[in-house]
């Protein structure tokens, strides 16, 4: 920022209103006016550059693993008014994703075993690869729609920034947005992740834009913004806790609230009342729209005896055991209080949430690690933002120390974003559900906001040093995230060594989420030779055949399958640390003796006629196969890569000798 964005922020706003509430500014009528349009614009169009590099990004990227499955589940819910898929999502995300499709009706599995039996992965793989259909075809159109979201959600973050610090904080605060490097990973992937990240942010400052101020727009916009977040993420629950923190610290201000521009005085029995009066109302619109996009139907299956067989067993599983939750999730099913599709979704989100293996630094975990997220904050977040967010930090430590009477007033403005931030990174810190850090999304949106107390540097410095080193800051941020383009997902800070070395702290959807098929396709095509043996371990939903790939796929399930020979490795940086593999972890004695054994079988396994492959032997053989390609993981662990396709594919040629080594030589762990 320079001297003239300086004067801007000063022209724009002389005086902020020491309300705890909305930020109101005394404008300049002629000049402010002019400001505040121009602002705009160039918001708008910052937002517009953020959606095309998003979007341009993932023009280079195969699906990730669930994104077709997303998107069959939103079209399957237009087209068959059916909700069987996916219904750990709610829907919305994917129904809006899916809204292009229904122009080009692109043909859909509605009748094999796959749909009967609810079969996500299945049906979603018939629909991208079986049935006629363009996979790319399907998935741009998609991908641009939420790359919408993201535009939306960069525009929110400068209006919100603006009425806090003025016109440019708001334009620090979106320029950080647009060009980070994880909101542009997710921006255009036909996720939930980007919309769960707006709606957060649209529905804790709307409510508590609300508790000010409530007419019927305030409401609407609140309303519409919380039923949105509950039909997007199960997560959505976590409003609940923040709402109440919020009401009552709007109960316990002596602020007055206004209601149709009637005054009512603040810490009042009435004021008080009407606070809890409006938020119950927008629990009665979120719980109708629950049941309005499911159109108003229990059952979450049409007509289907096999898939409501399906839905049984998955009941029975998810509610075995009798705890408190599930009590509550049971009788709201047998008494029929939300739609089915809803609660199964709610009741398999939390039972996921219980136990999931886990990889971080090297280590290993099947119930999470209690440093997970603040580590993966740490790694994938720019070092540029962390600068930025120390600068508007000392603003606000210098503003508080000139006029101590304005800590309270500032702190209760901040009360959405630090009520969102700390709840919801309080209950991550407990989750055991550490599969990407993806999920931290709704929390980057307040930390840009909050960096926009620079702009009160430009206001009230008298150095150049300041706004100087702020404008480093912001043009090193976008400089740095320009040159991973489009590797975004793959992106790790210098601290922990580059994306380069991401695979050796975070895998999963925080690096490797199946999104390089197209990148390895070209490489091998330009440095292998036709009939160079090539073996991929993939992690993903894709196809890679349809990408051009021909490769042998690892692990092999086949009991007369030829030995692996020398040749090009490719494979991916969750598989390679083996962390949903049966032998997860380092490779321990244990599998060492359970591979011995199964290697002493497979040598004196002779298959000497044409008859059918006994079960037995077919398990035994799965079961070498598995440990053998996990003990060539173990040892790669230890190899430098030959090549990084996209950061998440790894590629090694291996030789004889190193090939013997890995499959005889002693424990690589």
């Amino acid at each position: 920022m320079n001297q003239h964005a300086a004067c801007c922020c000063e022209g724009a706003v002389e005086n902020v209103i020491e309300s705890p509430g909305i930020v109101a500014v005394r404008p300049r009528p002629t000049r402010a006016f002019a400001l505040t349009n121009r602002s705009c614009v160039i918001a708008i169009l910052l937002s517009i550059l953020h959606a095309f590099i998003a979007f341009t990004a993932a023009l280079d990227k195969s699906p990730t693993f669930d994104e077709p499955a997303h998107l069959t589940a939103g079209y399957s819910h237009w087209l068959m008014r059916d909700f069987r898929l996916d219904p750990e999502n709610a829907g919305l995300s994917s129904r809006w994703a899916a809204l292009p499709l229904l122009v080009r009706q692109p043909n859909f599995p509605r009748t094999g075993d796959s749909w009967r039996h609810s079969d996500d992965g299945d049906v979603s793989h018939e629909f991208f690869y079986r049935s006629g259909n363009n996979p790319d075809a399907l998935l741009f159109p998609a991908r641009a729609m939420n790359a919408i979201v993201s535009a939306a959600l960069c525009l929110l973050i400068f209006f919100c920034s603006r009425q806090l610090f003025g016109i440019g904080g708001g334009l620090i605060s979106e320029v950080i947005a647009v060009f980070d490097p994880n909101l542009l990973a997710h921006g255009a992937l036909v996720t939930s992740d980007t919309m769960a990240a707006f709606l957060f942010l649209a529905a804790m400052w709307s409510y508590w834009r609300m508790l000010h101020k409530f007419n019927a727009r305030t409401f609407a916009f609140c309303s519409g913004a919380v039923a949105a977040l509950f039909l997007t993420k199960m997560s959505a629950g976590l409003f609940l806790p923040m709402a109440a923190i919020l009401a009552v610290l709007r109960i316990r201000s002596r602020e007055p609230l206004l209601v149709f521009n009637n005054e009512v005085k603040g810490k009042s029995l009435k004021a008080a009342a009407f606070i809890v009066g409006s938020t119950i109302a927008i629990g009665i619109v979120v719980f109708v729209a629950i049941w309005a996009a499911f159109c108003f139907r229990f059952s979450a299956v049409v007509e289907d005896a096999d898939a409501r067989e399906v839905w049984n067993g998955y009941w029975t599983r998810l509610l075995q055991e009798r705890t408190p939750t599930a009590n509550v999730i049971s009788f709201a099913r047998d008494h029929r209080i939300l739609p089915e599709a809803y609660l199964l979704g709610f009741a398999y989100t939390l039972k996921t949430a219980e136990k999931r293996p886990a990889f971080l630094d090297g280590n290993w975990s099947n119930v999470g690690f209690r440093s997970f997220f603040p580590r993966a904050f740490f790694y994938k977040t720019p070092l540029s933002f962390f600068l930025l967010f120390l600068i508007a930090s000392a603003a606000a430590a210098v503003r508080w120390y000139r006029a101590p009477k304005k800590i309270v007033g500032d702190l209760l403005r901040i009360a959405p974003l630090a009520v969102l931030v700390l709840v919801y990174f309080g209950v991550a810190l407990s989750s055991k559900l550490n599969i990407g850090h993806r999920h931290l999304l709704p929390i980057y949106p307040p930390f840009f906001i909050a960096c926009g107390a620079c702009a009160w540097w430009l206001r009230n410095t008298k150095t150049r040093f300041v706004p100087v080193l702020i404008s480093v800051a912001i043009f090193c941020h976008a400089a740095q995230t320009l040159a991973i383009h489009p590797d975004y997902l793959a992106y790790f800070n210098p601290i922990a060594g580059g994306p380069a070395r991401g695979y050796e702290h975070l895998v999963d959807s925080s690096l490797d989420w199946g999104q390089d098929l197209l990148t390895l396709s070209e490489w091998l095509r330009e440095n292998v030779k036709p009939r160079d043996p090539v073996y991929l371990g993939y992690f993903g939903s894709a196809d890679p055949e349809s990408y051009g790939i021909r490769a042998t796929l690892l692990p092999r399930k086949l009991p007369d399958a030829a030995p692996l020979h020398a040749g090009v490795y490719c494979i991916s940086a969750t598989i390679l640390q083996h962390v949903y593999e049966p032998e997860h972890g380092r490779w321990v004695s244990n599998y060492e003796d359970t591979y011995r054994r199964a290697l002493a079988w497979h040598d004196g396994y002779r298959k000497i006629d044409n008859s059918p492959v006994s079960s037995l032997d077919q398990a035994r053989s799965e079961v070498f196969q598995r440990l053998q390609f996990a003990r060539l993981c173990a040892l790669l662990r230890h190899r430098k890569p030959d090549a990084e396709i996209g950061y998440s594919i790894l590629v090694f040629i291996i030789d004889d000798t190193t090939l013997q080594k890995a499959l005889f030589g002693p424990s690589p762990e």
